[in-house]
């Protein structure tokens, strides 16, 4: 790192460039991306949210003393840090990253601009807080089919109840996160403004409900509260009686500071993103099912060589895969529309076959894209079979389909050519896919592993594959290009006290993240009590990484192993009924201090989250059918403590 660093084209000295690059060369890439992310926030004089790591002290030091000739930089005199100003509160509630994400970046560049800004989850917030708020946004994510983020459900509920304080003197705003292929899109957004609306808060801003493709929305969200917190809250600098010029000497005092945990930062982030992905090179791909298994399931290598990318065990790999280009083909075909045809896009004139290629959705639907396509093919059948469903029946209708099902049932009529312009604006962008990471980077190194089940449907008697999943399992190569950027998911960690015990439910490709927290614990030599629940259909065809589950209890790492292969008996066994099974066992655990995580789809981590409720309050009450408020506060209690953690797709 810094190699490429001169005199020539620095304002260092020669001795200066030698003592940057012999103090970068000792750090790794998390350090480097710390050290970055304190020497801007240090030279913009904004407050801290996040404490630095004490390690880099020496390191950071000698850098301070390379710096210390550099050019003055303005900084806020001590007075005005003294003159009180109004208070941002920046909220958020996130099940997979993205809202954290945003907050975090909101809380960043609010920082940068001299307001004084407190960042919190959900979460972490005291719900009786509510009424000393006065100035507050919010981050809000709907999960599912409308369903809000565990660290938000306490909050729901606290301002639907008879609990709720009148908020009078609260002004806010709600930037809301969804995905429009969902029935209730944004809906968790909608319902926090009307609460706090109905409680007497008011707006001072419109609500900005974002889609998959948040980017520009969010953006421009928040320039807004940026502009509006400048207007009405005040910065540091339009408080400051005086500035003052930092000196050289006052570099090495602002390092220590940080190192003390007085001065903090927000955590700086590497260069690739989902709009910028690393180019990783696929290593290696393969089925880890049976021959004989229903379930398609590659375990897929990834390198992350020269990326500089770190994630954590329990974090999500960002993918972005291309559409299949038979697909893509056979789409333009029953179109009639030639492949090489020229349309204008984010301002970039291609074919219209690599624009449904590479940029735009055509394996999920959604309501609009449905509708305008039932408009532009004037296919009066379609029209009539639309009008007489019911919102139910409609979303039915979409998650059976894809948009070659659309074109091949309804084409359109002649009164309704669809040209290749309008075709690519009647589809959402093309959006990437997550996957939970199945390595530990302390054990793979600069590695990524994911576990891949290729997604198929049969619903209307013609089978489909999804996107993402064909790409990576059947048509990406050893050796081949994919794009990929981490999803850091800090709700879904082992505990940092490596003697806490970790009960791990998941069913198919839901084990991912617990084989690298296998890896993880193997390397770091915890001490933990583990358990594994897993469930897929077939012990002999779909045990996915059978051997090293049990190489891990053979090693005495993994505690114990419950397994439930639901087709293997005349009646179906689901890991639900493992932990019904196993309500005694569960509650010792959970007296422990044990932490409970489920990852799989939505449906079976719903039948699990109830299974643990009716465990543990048969356990603790000794009743057999305990009434649904007892299984409400049990679930409550788990979600407060953080004992409880998801990773549901």
């Amino acid at each position: 790192m810094l190699q490429a660093l001169k005199v020539e084209n620095s304002p260092f000295s020669e001795q200066q460039v030698q003592q940057l690059q012999q103090s970068f060369g000792q750090l790794d890439p998390q350090q480097s991306l710390w050290l970055s992310g304190y020497l801007a926030g240090s030279m913009a004089g904004g407050p801290a949210l996040t404490a630095s790591p004490a390690r880099l002290s020496g390191t950071a030091m000698a850098i301070s003393a390379a710096l210390s000739a550099a050019a003055p930089v303005a900084q806020p005199s001590p007075a005005a840090a003294a003159v009180p100003q109004k208070t941002l509160n920046i909220l958020y509630a996130s099940q997979t990253g993205n809202g954290e994400f945003l907050a975090q970046g909101l809380a960043q560049r609010a920082e940068q601009a001299g307001l004084t800004v407190q960042l919190q989850s959900l979460n972490e917030f005291r719900l009786p807080g509510l009424k000393k708020l006065e100035h507050a946004v919010f981050v809000m994510s709907t999960h599912g089919e409308g369903d809000p983020p565990d660290d938000a459900i306490d909050l729901f509920e606290f301002l639907a109840s008879s609990r709720a304080p009148k908020l009078a003197g609260l002004k806010f705003r709600v930037l809301s996160l969804g995905d429009s292929s969902y029935e209730k899109f944004c809906e968790c957004g909608r319902e926090l403004e009307t609460l706090l609306l109905a409680q007497g808060a008011s707006t001072f801003g419109d609500r900005v409900d974002c889609d998959v493709e948040y980017e520009t929305d969010a953006q421009a969200w928040s320039e807004q509260v940026l502009d509006w917190g400048k207007q009405h809250l005040g910065t540091a600098a339009d408080q400051a009686p005086a500035q003052r010029l930092v000196q050289p000497q006052d570099l090495n005092a602002l390092e220590a500071q940080s190192i003390s945990g007085n001065l903090s930062l927000v955590p700086a982030t590497t260069i690739w993103s989902r709009s910028r992905p690393f180019p990783s090179i696929a290593q290696r791909v393969q089925k880890i099912t049976g021959l004989e298994s229903g379930k398609d399931v590659f375990h897929i290598e990834l390198s992350l060589e020269d990326s500089g990318l770190r994630y954590s065990p329990g974090d999500s790999l960002g993918v972005w895969a291309f559409n299949n280009a038979e697909l893509v083909s056979k789409l333009l075909r029953r179109l009639d529309i030639d492949p090489g045809t020229r349309v204008a896009l984010d301002e970039r004139n291609r074919s219209v076959r690599e624009n449904l290629t590479r940029y735009r959705e055509i394996t999920r639907l959604t309501v609009d894209t449905v509708r305008q396509y039932a408009a532009l093919a004037a296919n009066q059948r379609l029209n009539r079979q639309l009008d007489g469903l019911d919102e139910a029946q409609f979303r039915e209708f979409i998650e059976a389909r894809q948009l070659i099902d659309l074109v091949e049932a309804w084409p359109p009529e002649a009164a309704g050519r669809i040209d290749a312009s309008a075709l690519v604006g009647i589809l959402r962008p093309l959006a990437p896919r997550s996957y939970s990471i199945a390595s530990s980077q302390s054990i793979v190194d600069e590695e990524v592993h994911l576990t891949v089940a290729t997604l198929r449907s049969n619903a209307i008697g013609q089978q489909r594959e999804g996107a993402a999943s064909q790409y990576l399992n059947h048509e990406l190569q050893a050796g081949d290009q994919v794009g990929v950027f981490v999803e850091p998911n800090r709700r879904f960690r082992l505990p940092e006290d490596p003697t806490v015990p970790v009960i791990m439910i998941g069913a198919g490709t839901g084990v991912a993240p617990y084989r690298a927290f296998m890896q993880e614990i193997e390397e770091q030599g915890d001490e933990r009590d583990s358990w594994l629940i897993f469930g897929n259909p077939h012990q002999r065809t779909d045990f996915l990484y059978q051997r090293e589950w049990l190489k891990w209890r053979d090693q005495g790492l993994l505690s114990r192993i419950d397994v439930a292969f639901s087709r293997d008996q005349p009646e179906k066994y689901y890991v639900q009924h493992v932990i019904s099974e196993q309500a005694e066992r569960l509650n010792d655990w959970m007296k422990r201090g044990a932490v409970v995580y489920v990852c799989g789809c939505l449906a079976m981590g719903h039948e699990v989250e109830r299974a643990i409720a009716q465990a543990l309050a048969r356990a603790r009450t000794g009743e057999s059918e305990p009434g649904s408020e007892q299984l409400a506060e049990v679930l409550s209690g788990l979600r407060r403590e953080r004992k409880l953690l998801k990773d549901l797709y």
